[in-house]
């Protein structure tokens, strides 16, 4: 363990890649970047996953510790955006550590690979990549990451898994030396063509206003090619928590409180835990707050979470309670958009069949009964309601269903609230968010009340946004809506639904008369 959170960009980007090299084989050094990494090295402890960490002082020895396991260094060119990205793949297929010139001489570690001078431009980069390191790598793995955050940390389990790294610039990184969004994400098409379905997006695609090719069109990209995007850009050790094993998890399903025909049943279901950072250094602090456990919480979980961070994962379960409900992430097993899925390859409709029975098995291993579809890219609601009921022809198994990343313009109750033809139920979001801290809690009470209106019961699943929120906020809003709004998980939803919606039995009591329905 080295405790390397004041060290230099470029120190922590050689170390990094050292990681991901040396824990290829077994997990054995552990990076503090953050306060957080010493919290979960303390839970693989208490997990019994790990033993004492013996503490290294001089993060950069770990360079003389490990020598044996590296073959050198690869040098990124400073005039070409990208040569970073490609560093790094490179540092993957031949065992080196990315370094600056200064930094090897330092650390005496020859010079293997320099790629100053080599490329033109990132397009140029790209297209080395694509044809010459490729055909030696992951072809299921890659990484979206911008240059500036491979010192952050994201990296270390892409190189222990031989991933391919890129990057496609945006609109404020045209002046960056070699950048050419069009040539760059003509490469990545070509490059995902010639790469199976099912393979998997770590990163991300945006890193800022015009940083990137951004969320929408790169998840649209990468869907298009049947490639599932896992949002993970500032994650630390990977390499580490992914060489536990986890089979399953169990979750603390409690049943719903007695029917009431005059409340308002709301499930809040937070949003974001597709992006695995957010399990790492922000939900944390939520699961620990004197609020968790006072109501009931939905929680979108990134279902890879029990390979990638199973450490992770079972902390979580672990410390939820019968008022915690964990669902499937944005899209399912992965981030994607449905309606333009594998639209690029030869059999979309097949692939799309294949996803969702993927998501189906994660489901199962996170003891997970539903999950987050996402209708981007949709023309309209009709087109949207098909893609949801797609997913559910493909899952009969699952009983419900909680679509869409906000209220996506559905009107009426019922276009929100609806039971399809299969007997699933569908609960789409209602709300939308503001970032304005201030409003946010008025905006959602408005929104809740204005779409339940006189219609009691109501069953309602109010997306929230998690960077505008937290417990205590949570707890808030609850208080403002009043007593005729009942909190519930999102399986607590479902079944007072169907119970508020089933044909009612009689019992004719023979002593009065009176016909009671239930």
């Amino acid at each position: 363990m080295a405790n390397i959170s004041a060290l230099p960009p470029d120190q922590k980007r050689l170390l990094v890649t050292l990681q991901g090299i040396v824990n290829r084989t077994q997990p054995r050094i552990y990076l503090i970047w953050r306060p957080d990494d010493r919290f979960w090295l303390r839970q693989m402890q208490k997990q019994g996953q790990t033993g004492t960490p013996i503490r290294v002082k001089q993060p950069l020895s770990l360079v003389r510790i490990f020598r044996g396991d590296i073959r050198g260094a690869v040098i990124p060119d400073p005039k070409v955006y990208i040569s970073p990205d490609i560093a790094v793949d490179i540092a993957a297929v031949d065992r080196l550590v990315v370094a600056t010139p200064a930094l090897a001489r330092q650390l005496n570690v020859p010079i293997k690979v320099d790629l100053r001078g080599r490329f033109k431009n990132d397009a140029e980069a790209l297209r080395y990549l694509r044809t010459r390191l490729a055909p030696r790598m992951n072809p299921l793995l890659f990484l979206c990451l911008d240059p500036e955050l491979l010192a952050d940390g994201a990296e270390d389990q892409i190189i222990a898994a031989r991933g391919m790294t890129f990057w496609v610039t945006g609109p404020r990184e045209q002046r960056k030396p070699g950048a050419e969004t069009a040539g760059e994400k003509q490469q990545i098409e070509k490059l995902f063509a010639a790469t199976p379905l099912d393979g998997v997006v770590r990163g991300f695609w945006w890193n800022g206003d015009g940083v990137g090719l951004g969320e929408s069109e790169g998840v649209k990209l990468a869907s298009e090619f049947g490639k599932v995007t896992v949002v993970s850009n500032h994650v630390h050790n990977l390499s580490v928590f992914s060489g536990v094993r986890l089979a399953t998890l169990r979750q603390k399903f409690a049943p719903p409180p007695p029917l009431d025909r005059s409340k308002v049943y709301l499930s809040l279901t937070v949003s974001d835990g597709d992006n695995l950072n957010t399990w790492q250094n922000f939900f944390w602090r939520w699961f620990k707050s004197p609020y968790h456990g006072k109501f009931a919480v939905g929680w979108a979980m990134g279902p890879t979470l029990i390979d990638v961070a199973p450490t992770l994962a079972e902390w979580y379960y672990r410390h939820a309670g019968p008022e915690d409900e964990f669902i499937g992430g944005v899209s399912g097993i992965g981030y994607i958009y449905p309606s333009v899925w594998a639209e690029r390859t030869d059999h979309p409709h097949a692939a799309l069949q294949h996803f969702y029975r993927w998501t189906g098995d994660y489901l199962r291993r996170m003891d997970m009964r539903t999950f987050r579809t996402h209708q981007a890219f949709t023309p309209d609601n009709q087109d949207a309601m098909q893609d949801i009921a797609q997913a559910a022809a493909a899952l009969p198994q699952v009983r419900f269903f909680m679509p869409d990343y906000g209220y996506a313009g559905e009107q009426g109750y019922h276009r929100i609230t609806y039971s399809l033809p299969s007997g699933q139920m569908v609960f789409r979001a209602a709300t939308n968010w503001t970032l304005d801290k201030a409003e946010e809690i008025p905006y959602l009470v408005q929104q809740i009340r204005a779409h339940v209106g006189a219609t009691r019961p109501a069953f309602v699943n109010v997306f929230v946004l998690n960077w505008a929120m937290g417990m205590h906020r949570l707890y808030l809003l609850l208080k403002a809506l009043g007593p005729g709004y009942v909190d519930v998980t999102p399986s607590q939803l479902n079944t007072l639904y169907r119970e508020a919606h089933a044909a009612p039995s009689v019992d004719v009591r023979a002593s009065t008369g009176i016909v009671i329905e239930r």
